[in-house]
């Protein structure tokens, strides 16, 4: 039973960044379409990384199925992090395609195993936040662009999103989906959440690309696509993001891990089976 779920949230979360990444248009991000704002990033090797990472979230929920946490077991889900990145970096030739979406999905993977599956919303995101918060004496001193751009404006990044039991999913992107699915079609409910993304947060990878100005710009265009959407103000932002090369990566990360939640939360509701598993999750 515990391998066969864990299988399962690890099936959910490889399929929630293949969500994002099909998402077509995507303002400077790469989709179907296009590369976005990227030169060494492509639809196919975004998806080859994203299969590269099951096992990743196969061991993280595995390791939490079932355990309350404690700061040994966030020493432990950091090395499955950091092993899941070297294989990522094995199958994309060192270009960083899902760094930020192994912190932040496989904290959902370690939550939802934390319950055996029977999750609720945002408990979730509390669950999440608990082990983000615990120390990690093994994690590498070195750069990051997040950490570069915390140091030059002070800036939270990634890290502290999860820390805070992820602010933004909670506040924005997670009820604009639910909303949005009922009075939009699928497309336009995706792409509306993450419009709501990038106009709310402080998306540490635009800032690094294009300063605070960029990240001004970004914020405002997309409020104002939210107000008066349409598929054509989409591809219209998604060009300018390219002339001005900034790309909402972060965002991105918190739009594959919001379908992952909201996929988990949905399916199980109706009691859908894998074999011997059965799960029932609460929609609190």
């Amino acid at each position: 039973m515990r391998q066969k779920i864990c299988k399962v949230i690890a099936d959910e979360a490889v399929a929630a960044l293949f969500e994002e990444v099909e998402l077509t248009p995507k303002p400077g991000l790469v989709d179907l379409h296009n590369n976005g704002s990227h030169v060494d990033l492509n639809h196919s090797l975004m998806c080859e990384s994203a299969l590269s990472l099951h096992e990743t979230f196969y061991n993280i929920a595995l390791l939490h199925y079932g355990k309350t946490p404690t700061t040994r077991l966030r020493e432990q889900f950091g090395e499955i992090g950091r092993t899941g990145e070297q294989l990522m970096f094995t199958v994309t030739n060192d270009v960083n395609t899902h760094k930020g979406a192994i912190w932040s999905i496989g904290l959902i993977c370690a939550a939802i195993a934390r319950r055996k599956g029977n999750i609720s919303f945002p408990q979730v995101l509390e669950d999440a936040g608990e082990l983000a918060k615990l120390s990690d004496r093994m994690i590498p001193n070195q750069p990051t662009n997040g950490l570069n751009v915390k140091k030059k404006y002070g800036m939270p990044g990634a890290r502290e999103e999860a820390q805070y039991g992820f602010p933004h999913i909670r506040k924005y992107s997670y009820p604009t989906y639910e909303k949005a699915r009922f009075n939009h079609n699928p497309l336009e409910a995706k792409l509306l959440t993450l419009l709501a993304l990038i106009s709310n947060l402080n998306d540490t990878c635009l800032v690094h690309r294009g300063g605070l100005d960029a990240l001004e710009f970004a914020k405002t265009e997309a409020e104002n696509i939210m107000k008066n959407f349409s598929i054509e103000a989409v591809e219209r932002l998604d060009r300018e993001f390219q002339q001005s090369w900034i790309s909402p990566g972060g965002s991105a990360d918190l739009l594959a891990t919001t379908f992952f939640i909201s996929n988990w939360i949905t399916k199980q509701q109706r009691r859908f089976s894998y074999g011997e598993v059965s799960v029932q999750v609460s929609s609190e």
